[in-house]
């Protein structure tokens, strides 16, 4: 497929992130939930611009990253030795086909958007240039190439390279050109290799200059192509994308307590009129509904919430759905494939796993359900334990509608709880309760008549004994307790 805009996108995606002082290529640290690299892929693909990426350095990572968005119209290119952008733009020729013009820009721009894109593609077009790039006006350049114009005529300067006077210059080249690509075949073979053994593709903005071609300058706000060197600029990017993504929520209805700490990453949808606590971490693929209260420091991740759903805080919930109105936490976690109804109540410190909990009903205290199916309106008593686990194997509990299990139980899995049955407090069950039934496992209680007194009677004739017997020592530096003297210490 070919864009009306006749153009072949190359990213240059196969440095090897020395700045970033990590064995890993920043190109997949992610930036609001997705990784660098796809951000400018994807602001290509908005404009069904067919993509040439252009590996090197853990390209098998970085590519089976990009084929996991399923991008359309994509291709992969190896750079097996890193030796400049201008080698990098050479590997990639086969790919360029009959297409008017190249597009080519650095991989680690997450801020790029397909309009800009859009906007220096069609300057370049409709000013007939031979090759144009994009600047910007920095306030420290001190990791970019200074643009140098004398009468008209370009060049770059990469900064290490730089003169004193030039690192005065504050407009730098960012890393996105167009260029024709005829004039571009024929030339990118004359860049020549630098001091540093490496191609500069910066090189072929003075080459065209000096044969006179137009060469075009387009700059642009420095917010929108900033590249990412180090964790610094990888976290002014990131403050920035997630400053975007809470202003739009905002405008759509959303309330954001101390929005500097919240985050948010770009997948997560918000329903009109929630509130989103202080310090919390919407993730992945969460969709909130409307009204709903997420609590102060809570994390929800690939989560769905029904409407005037609340989410205590310091509660954890990922990879579940969850129903309307219900009330999860404070101190709550879910977890892995967990379904809650509606109208139900998870209260503090209740850990929920691969469990089922249908309408109205309630565990509020101190539990943990495990491979679990729980039916409507049934009632879980604090402290009870779902034992899913042999050491080996998981089992299943099930406990039927109108359930009531009572507190501090410990429920031995595979069982089953049949409907409107009751589990007695302190029982550990073993056996399945039928319905309508009460299942008791525990010992049956004994009481004694008067015995308490007999217990503290016996409590002071030894606090006596003990008292004459250590009047009894002489003993330097402690007395001896009768535990002491018994055992010979």
């Amino acid at each position: 497929m070919r864009s009306s805009l006749n153009v072949k996108a190359v990213v240059l995606a196969a440095g090897k992130s020395t700045r970033f002082k990590t064995k890993k290529s920043k190109l997949s640290y992610t930036i609001c939930g997705r990784p660098m690299v796809m951000y400018p892929i994807s602001a290509l693909e908005l404009l069904d611009i067919p993509i040439a990426v252009v590996l090197g350095y853990q390209a098998d990572v970085i590519r089976k990253m990009i084929e996991g968005y399923k991008v359309k119209n994509v291709s992969f290119v190896l750079q097996a030795e890193q030796l400049g952008t201008g080698h990098a733009v050479s590997c990639s020729r086969d790919t360029w086909e009959d297409f008017d013009d190249i597009f080519i820009m650095n991989g680690d721009m997450p801020l790029i958007t397909s309009d800009l894109i859009q906007d220096v593609i069609l300057t370049h077009k409709n000013s007939s240039a031979t090759l144009t790039f994009v600047s910007a006006m920095v306030l420290d350049p001190s990791s970019y190439g200074r643009v140098s114009e004398n009468d008209g005529k370009y060049s770059v300067i990469e900064d290490k390279d730089c003169t004193d006077d030039e690192r005065q210059i504050s407009k730098v080249n960012v890393g996105i050109y167009v260029i024709n690509r005829i004039w571009l075949a024929k030339n990118i073979e004359c860049v020549a290799k630098s001091d540093s053994g490496e191609f500069y593709l910066t090189d072929l903005i003075k080459l065209a200059s000096d044969q006179n071609l137009n060469v075009k300058d387009v700059s642009v706000p420095f917010d929108y192509v900033r590249g990412v060197n180090n964790f610094q600029e990888l976290w002014n990017a990131e403050q920035i994308k997630r400053s975007e993504f809470i202003k739009h929520w905002m405008a759509e209805g959303v309330r954001f307590e101390m929005a500097q700490s919240i985050h948010v990453d770009i997948d997560v949808k918000i329903g009109q009129g929630s509130f989103i606590g202080t310090g919390s971490h919407l993730l992945g693929k969460t969709v909130i509904g409307e009204d709903c209260f997420v609590g102060a420091f809570s994390i929800v991740e690939n989560t769905t919430i029904g409407d005037s759903t609340v989410i205590h805080s310091h509660s954890v919930i990922q990879d579940s759905q969850i129903g309307g109105e219900v009330h999860v936490g404070p101190f709550a976690r879910l977890r892995n494939n967990v379904s809650i109804g509606n109208n139900v109540q998870i209260g503090n410190f209740v850990e929920i796993k691969n469990t089922e909990i249908g309408d109205n009903s309630k565990t509020k205290h101190l539990t943990y359900l495990g491979d679990a199916k729980i039916g409507k309106a049934v009632n879980i008593g604090a402290g009870t334990i779902t034992c899913n686990y042999d050491g080996a194997n998981k089992f299943k509990t099930i406990i039927e509608d109108e359930a009531f299990v009572g507190s501090n139980n410990t429920l031995i899995a595979p069982i089953n709880i049949g409907k409107g049955a009751y589990t007695a407090g302190g029982s550990t069950i073993t056996q399945d309760v039928p319905a309508g039934g009460l299942g008791i496992g525990r010992s049956r209680q004994e009481n004694k008549k008067d015995y308490a007194q007999k217990i503290l009677d016996k409590k002071k004739d030894e606090i006596i004994e003990e008292e004459s017997e250590n009047a009894n020592f002489n003993f330097r530096g402690a007395v001896k307790t009768k535990h002491d003297r018994q055992n010979n210490l």
